[in-house]
């Protein structure tokens, strides 16, 4: 039996709109006679967020080889390469303004 979590029909739904969205873009794309540049752009920023388990602003607890301190790291950016077909990501040391804070932990009473 496969342990993985059955999706709800909204999580599948909004797969399905994503996808067609995409779709739709791309052939608006090829439609308008576009670049390949350009339509490569569009096909990295979908599976960026399609296939990424992580998004710009998320902390990080890092332990630092140098000190052995845990530091918190966030993630600047994130990037797709087409020729290794893989993601790749720069960190900060500073927590970027309106993508962090949705993040954070809630802490006290009434909060």
């Amino acid at each position: 039996m496969d342990n993985r979590k059955k999706k709800t029909f909204k999580q599948r739904l909004n797969n399905i709109k994503a996808y067609f969205k995409f779709k739709w873009k791309i052939i608006l794309l090829y439609w308008a006679n576009s670049p390949r540049y350009q339509r490569d752009l569009e096909r990295g920023s979908y599976y960026i967020r399609r296939g990424n388990g992580f998004q710009v602003g998320q902390p990080f607890r890092i332990i630092d080889k140098g000190t052995g301190k845990i530091r918190t790291r966030y993630i600047d950016n994130i990037f797709f390469n087409f020729k290794t077909n893989s993601t790749t990501h720069k960190f900060s040391d500073r927590p970027i303004k309106g993508l962090t804070e949705k993040f954070k932990e809630k802490t006290g009473w009434l909060q």
